[in-house]
């Protein structure tokens, strides 16, 4: 629609120029013949008596045409038109020269006597009185009567019917346009809304129905909603046995870890009763403890493995109530204050003295703790410090921080803490002790929380693991 009213603009402004040019050529040569048939000039003086009649004859030829004798300097000296429409008193001379020597294409717009500021199309020549110049014969082509009449015209219902005719073709052309973009576009948006739901449902709702696409069809969007439909039947099939090989591996660990329980404790068993019984001899001792210590590991791994397969399965439950975080930490720290001091590793909690009612697990928030603060021994070193701090952040949430002194995390593998078994490249000490998998354990615990594990780590100067609890409907005393 821009363009065709651009166009239309365009057409009218071309059409206007053209038929300027052709009355201009067409009448070229008018005043001309004017001044040879009539004596306008009598000596130095205007003879009145032939301009009158010259002009009252080619306004009866010709109506729309205004007469001016105009001096050499461009002086309007008279004129065929009523004094009172004259609203200039001489007239731009250059025009009339660029006319007489031809000096610029067709049209060639000079002043209009009865404007202040507009220019119309005109013919021109001089007058001579022998060799002497005395002026110009100017002629103005469609003159006011001729735009009087045309502005008529343009107001007329003819033209009014014409311009709305235009407008309701543009219209209609706009609506068949649109009904053509949409014909044509409705495969693609079948397909958009295949895509987006697919992408809203995820890869669980596999029954999810999908639009018909025909595979032997000429048309691109078809073929390639045909395409889209096999790869989301390859991906489901995929995502399936992904599915079935995890869960098998689930049960497998949690079956192995329920099947090692037994001959392990049993094997713990007899290796603390012989160390009661024959415990005395000094080599026997050390090969028993040796034994001990690693059935000893071998029981905490197969535990974790049993608890991270249980936290996998997802049929995990929260028995949340309102725990006092500051009389858990105590407890944690209570637990392992006996090593830490052996370490000459400092344990704190912040705040000590106050009561915060957080909703949570209390063993598996025990579990997270613990995890944590052993984590942060192992990669400590004397003199170093571990401190639990309640922060709160608003919106009745609570911050939970264990930020240690240790030998931090390098930058480049904070984002592997978490993994399975995986161990920081600057770990100092509790190589092959721990099972790498406290970390993991933790995080699912959060999340099953409806929070997040985040870290924080600086190498050299420590690390802040941190999550949020939810603060409990309960009077709280801080």
């Amino acid at each position: 629609m821009v363009i065709a009213v651009v166009l239309t603009i365009l057409a009218q402004t071309l059409t206007q120029d053209y038929q300027s040019e052709i009355e201009q050529k067409l009448h070229l040569k008018l005043a001309e013949h004017i001044i040879h048939d009539n004596q306008l000039f009598n000596g130095n003086d205007i003879h009145y008596p032939a301009v009158k009649h010259a002009f009252s004859s080619m306004m009866i030829l010709g109506p729309s045409f205004e007469f001016y004798v105009i001096s050499p300097t461009g002086k309007i000296l008279t004129y065929s038109a009523d004094p009172e429409r004259i609203k200039r008193s001489n007239v731009d001379i250059a025009p009339i020269n660029d006319f007489i020597k031809e000096r610029k294409p067709f049209p060639i717009l000079g002043d209009d006597p009865r404007s202040s500021d507009k220019q119309k199309i005109f013919s021109v020549a001089p007058i001579y009185a022998g060799q002497e110049l005395k002026g110009y014969l100017y002629i103005i082509i469609g003159g006011e009567i001729y735009d009087d009449i045309a502005s008529l015209l343009q107001n007329s219902h003819i033209v009014t019917l014409g311009g709305w005719s235009v407008l309701l073709i543009l219209f209609m052309t706009l609506i068949v346009t649109l009904l053509l973009f949409a014909m044509l576009t409705r495969p693609l948006r079948r397909l958009t809304s295949d895509i987006e739901a697919y992408r809203e449902s995820g890869f669980e709702n596999t029954s999810m129905p999908l639009s018909q696409w025909k595979a032997d069809s000429n048309d691109e969007i078809e073929r390639l909603g045909n395409s889209f439909n096999e790869l989301i039947d390859v991906l489901n099939n995929q995502y399936q046995k992904v599915k079935n090989t995890d869960e098998l591996r689930r049960e497998l660990i949690s079956y192995a870890s329920h099947d090692l329980r037994t001959p392990l404790t049993s094997l713990q068993g007899y290796l603390e009763t012989w160390l009661l019984k024959h415990g005395n001899t000094d080599n026997g001792r050390a090969l028993i403890e040796v034994a001990m210590k690693n059935a000893t590991n071998i029981s905490e791994l197969i535990e974790q493995l049993f608890e991270l397969a249980y936290l996998d399965s997802g049929d995990a439950k929260l028995h949340k109530e309102p725990i006092s975080m500051s009389e858990l930490a105590q407890d944690v720290i209570s637990k392992r204050l006996l090593e830490a001091n052996e370490k000459n590793i400092q344990l704190d909690v912040h705040p000590k003295e106050s009561i915060i009612l957080l909703m949570g697990d209390y063993q598996k928030l025990n579990r997270v703790l613990s995890n944590i603060i052993d984590n942060g021994m192992r990669h400590s070193m004397s003199g170093d410090k571990i401190e639990i701090r309640l922060r709160d952040v608003g919106e009745q949430r609570w911050a939970i921080e264990i930020q240690d002194s240790g030998v931090g995390i390098p930058s480049d593998e904070i984002n592997d803490i978490f993994l399975n078994h995986f161990r920081a490249s600057n770990s100092i000490k509790g190589k092959g002790e721990n099972s790498g998998l406290g970390l993991s354990i933790c995080k699912r615990i959060i999340e099953l929380h409806g929070s997040e594990l985040h870290v924080t780590s600086t190498l050299g100067k420590g690390t802040c693991f941190y999550f949020f609890l939810d603060e409990a409907n309960a009077v709280i005393t801080r």
